[in-house]
């Protein structure tokens, strides 16, 4: 029997990982530490707004306008870098050919991060413009310019967790992002609220403790890759840029980083949408995005896990392992959301009560959970098929589908939103996640259908 390198640097046989039960073990596997990760990511974000929350409203408010654009730029990068993630999977077991990856995706983390920061670092240029109020631009400081650099130092960490997740080594990324954690919910409040002999720097300290600790951990990413990957000992210089090589990440990765800018603009849109018809709508709204986000990370943990399988096998001419693969992550995802789902409204109650004491937002979302529940589901059905084309490299359909669903829903936000009120606007929330789930699934099936 033939074998394949795998994600630890042993041979295994091909076929021993191939049935749907054992792929669902390996990607459940790979998954876990993955989404715990991504908690970990939440809480440090949550400890950064809370010690600002307390250092005054100008700084908050300073803060929130920096990351209205600091999120999407992110996002972008992000995506953007996923693109290699199948081109890693596909020669996890030859370093030399896994190097001039490792390299284009780097400069490609160098390009879009550098074009980001500067995007983060104008902010007082463009809040200015969009007539943000003089306290909140007066109290930026040097913070745009600190979350500027930050973008850069993200985007190389970037690289090295798509890394890492292309080869299999989803647990070091879990100790990678609790180290992240560890250190804002440190850096943070003694940066920001200055407690004890230390002085109260507000926002810029903010932004010096992300800093801080991105730097440290981006450079433990670095010396991570290099000790647990098979490119241990192998020189992973960044060299001249080969530009071929950046552009065909580029053009994989792009598109899905598009998507989510598509659904964070769309996302944008609704928020304005709510915030028309009243403040208990708009706090509910924002509460049921809460809730909706922590449900669906599962989702996306385990769609980025299923990349390198899809890959592989798409290297392969394997169309059912390819297929295989989307098949497994549903039966990984599917059962966890649907818990979860039913976890939260079982214990509603005392959930909704952790978020607001205001008996009127309690209400309006305790109402609304089913359709939030309808939506959850949609939305990480469709991931695992949006995932699948990314392990195909070709993202664009997902970018088409998207830019439909999302752009249909920014369209119709405002006018439903003033006929209805906030039921209709999740429901046809609902409606556009549920469109997502039939273009993915469709554009999947097509393209998979050609390997």
């Amino acid at each position: 029997m033939s074998t394949v390198p795998s994600p630890g640097g042993t041979a295994e046989p091909v076929g021993a990982t191939g049935t749907v039960g054992a792929l669902v073990r390996r990607i459940a596997g790979k998954a876990g530490p993955l989404y715990l990760s991504m908690l970990a990511t939440m809480a440090g974000g949550m400890v950064t707004a809370g010690a600002l929350g307390n250092a005054g409203t100008a700084q908050l408010a300073a803060y929130a306008l920096v990351i209205a654009v600091f999120n999407p730029v992110l996002m972008v990068v992000q995506g953007a870098l996923r693109g290699s993630v199948p081109f890693v999977a596909e020669n996890e077991g030859d370093p030399g050919k896994l190097a001039p990856v490792v390299r284009d995706s780097r400069w490609l983390a160098l390009a879009l991060g550098s074009l980001g920061g500067l995007l983060v670092a104008t902010v007082p240029l463009w809040g200015r413009a969009a007539g943000a109020a003089a306290p909140t631009l007066a109290a930026l400081g040097p913070y745009p310019l600190l979350m500027g650099l930050y973008v850069v130092v993200a985007s190389v960490q970037a690289s090295v967790t798509v890394l890492l997740v292309g080869l299999g080594h989803n647990r070091a990324v879990l100790a990678l992002g609790l180290v992240t954690a560890v250190l804002a919910v440190v850096l943070v409040p003694a940066l920001v609220l200055g407690p004890g002999p230390v002085p109260a720097m507000g926002l810029p300290g903010a932004g010096l403790a992300v800093l801080a600790h991105g730097s440290a951990t981006a450079c433990l990413s670095l010396y991570v890759a290099r000790r647990v990957t098979v490119l241990r000992g192998w020189p992973v210089g960044l060299g001249a840029p080969r530009w071929a090589g950046v552009r065909r990440i580029a053009r994989v990765g792009l598109p899905t980083g598009s998507t989510l800018l598509v659904k964070f603009g769309a996302m944008g849109v609704l928020a304005l949408a709510v915030a028309r018809i009243g403040s208990v709508e708009a706090a509910a709204h924002q509460l049921l995005l809460v809730v909706a986000t922590f449900v669906f990370l599962a989702a996306t943990a385990t769609g980025q896990s299923t990349v390198p399988f899809t890959a592989r096998a798409a290297g392969r001419g394997d169309r059912a392992g390819v297929r295989r693969s989307v098949l497994a992550g549903y039966l990984v995802v599917v059962p966890v959301v649907a818990v979860s789902a039913a976890l939260v409204w079982a214990a509603s109650g005392t959930v909704v009560g952790l978020l607001t004491d205001d008996p009127e937002v309690a209400a309006a979302v305790t109402a609304l959970l089913p359709v939030l529940f309808l939506v959850v589901v949609a939305d990480a059905v469709q991931v695992l098929p949006g995932m699948g084309l990314l392990g195909l490299k070709n993202a664009r359909p997902s970018m088409y589908t998207f830019a439909v669903c999302y752009g249909l829903l920014a369209l119709v936000a405002v006018p439903v939103a003033g006929a209805g009120g906030l039921a209709p606007v999740w429901t046809v929330y609902a409606v556009a996640t549920t469109g997502l789930v039939a273009g993915q699934g469709l554009a999947f099936w097509r393209l998979s259908a050609r390997v």
